[in-house]
């Protein structure tokens, strides 16, 4: 990964290292948050920030963001990441079929926190396609600085 290509979400609360070859924009609803992609990727990844008023654990938030969409994990199924500058990230990896499309999703889900700031991670790729750029994913998120 190149260290000169960073992103950063449009509130300025976080910088992540893109892998070369990728791109980074603000999401297209508005949300303030951070979409990552590779052109001929199979997926994208994407990232929402929030202002922390207290330090957040970020497996509890990842499990209750997970059970508000019916997704139920156990202990050993999160793992932890460590992130640039000391934070930390909460990841779980999970398949979902959509009910109207009878086609599989392949989900990584996380959530980082500092003092500061929340940050949540969505990569989405169609079931079976994640593979051939799922490290790089998760590489990048490593390189996560959070304000």
């Amino acid at each position: 990964m190149s260290e000169a290509v960073r992103a950063a979400d449009p509130e300025g609360r976080f910088t992540l290292r893109l892998p070369d070859g990728w791109s980074a924009a603000p999401d297209e609803d508005g949300s303030g948050g951070l979409e990552v992609w590779c052109e001929d990727g199979a997926g994208t990844l994407h990232l929402v920030s929030f202002e922390a008023e207290d330090f957040a654990d970020p497996a509890e938030e990842l499990y209750a963001f997970l059970e508000d969409r019916g997704v139920e994990l156990e202990d050993d199924e999160v793992e932890d990441l460590a992130l640039e500058g000391g934070a930390e990230m909460a990841l779980a990896e999970y398949e979902a079929e959509d009910e109207d499309e009878g086609e599989a999703t392949f989900w990584l889900v996380g959530v980082a926190a500092s003092p500061a700031t929340l940050v949540f991670a969505t990569y989405i790729a169609a079931a079976g396609e994640q593979e051939a750029e799922l490290e790089r994913v998760r590489e990048a998120l490593a390189t996560l600085r959070l304000r």
